[in-house]
């Protein structure tokens, strides 16, 4: 049995809108009926107007909400059916921390550090994973595994795609309680190559990140490729929206300046024979070839080929040509009689007249 998936149900709300144009179409034609009934008598309406019957507006009616209601359904994004592919995995096994304290607004890259993180994570590092399986795991004041271990790439994306710096449920800034909630994710995977991918600004609230990165690599070997984000000088100050409009972070009466701190990062990247710190500060960056370059060369892995079931893309397509169908067709219907209809009424009229 073909299971039926969807986009997004949330667009199933759109219903609401075709029932309402439904209810309307109804009484406005019960309407026009009525203010002929009272404009004049029944048997007079019969020889001043042709005979309007209910089947012809309440087919056009049909038509209009069956077209509406197809048009939501192809919004939706009803999907079944699978197919099978050939994926060559290299059994890697990729977990990403993601920082998202209030620092990551900075805006020393653009857009700021946040949201260039997660772009390219989205358009670099998912391209070039060629099946390996990737995991997130987002920290402020709380490690929160947002996504475990998986080869669904659509579905991460669209974790990813609501991650933002309201993510975590506490504030601050703890790197050392990321990298053990990434121990703990690790254990249930079995015979594969394991990295961390840590990107962040660097700042740490007393978690002992470097404690953290010794016990996962004398625990399971792992390595923590550590991307450090931000101007390690100056720093740049963090944008907060207030009741005001936009202000900037303050502590103690002084506006916060965030600066990223490399020396920690370097030393938690050098516990690992990998020993893989980027330094990118505000330069543009590539986690797809950092990926590539850096990580993929350095794990001694072997390739296989294994068949994958995948789901079949949307079927929209066939949704959005039964609306244009039913537009077309309404279009050469019309609320009144037939000609014909109207003739033989007015040739009627006429001889009674004569």
């Amino acid at each position: 049995m073909q299971t039926l998936e969807f986009d997004d149900l949330r667009w199933l709300n759109l219903l609401w809108a075709v029932l309402l144009v439904a209810a309307v179409g109804v009484y406005g034609f019960w309407q026009r009926r009525r203010a002929l009934r009272m404009f004049t008598s029944p048997n007079l309406l019969g020889r001043l107007t042709a005979p309007v019957g209910w089947a012809r507006p309440l087919t056009r009616l049909v038509l209009v909400v069956l077209c509406l209601t197809a048009l939501v359904a192809a919004i939706i994004g009803p999907r079944w059916g699978q197919r099978e592919q050939a994926v060559v995995r290299r059994g890697i096994d990729v977990m990403v921390l993601l920082d998202v304290s209030r620092s990551m607004l900075a805006r020393d890259i653009a857009p700021n550090r946040l949201e260039r993180a997660k772009l390219s994570i989205r358009e670099d590092l998912l391209p070039v994973l060629g099946g390996d399986r990737i995991g997130l795991i987002t920290f402020a004041g709380v490690p929160t595994l947002k996504c475990p271990l998986t080869h669904d790439y659509g579905f991460f994306r669209l974790v990813l795609e609501d991650i933002s710096s309201k993510s975590s449920p506490r504030g601050g800034t703890l790197i050392g309680d990321a990298i053990r909630k990434a121990d703990d994710a690790f254990h249930d995977s079995l015979d594969t190559h394991k990295v961390v991918l840590l990107i962040t600004d660097g700042e740490d609230h007393e978690s002992y990140p470097l404690e953290a990165a010794v016990n996962l690599w004398n625990d399971l070997e792992v390595p923590i490729v550590t991307v450090a984000l931000g101007d390690e000088r100056e720093g740049a100050r963090i944008p907060i929206r207030t009741e005001r409009g936009e202000e900037y972070l303050e502590y103690e009466g002084q506006t916060v300046w965030s600066r990223a701190n490399f020396d920690d990062l370097r030393r938690i990247a050098q516990v690992s024979d990998l020993n893989a710190f980027v330094p990118v500060g505000t330069r543009n960056f590539d986690l797809g070839e950092i990926y590539r370059e850096r990580i993929v060369p350095a794990i001694e892995y072997k390739e296989r080929t294994e068949i994958e079931r995948v789901p079949l893309p949307s079927r929209y397509h066939m949704f959005a040509t039964a609306a244009l169908v039913l537009l077309l067709i309404d279009s050469f219907l019309r609320d009144g009689p037939r000609r014909a209809d109207t003739l033989h009424v007015i040739s009627g009229n006429k001889e009674e007249a004569a």
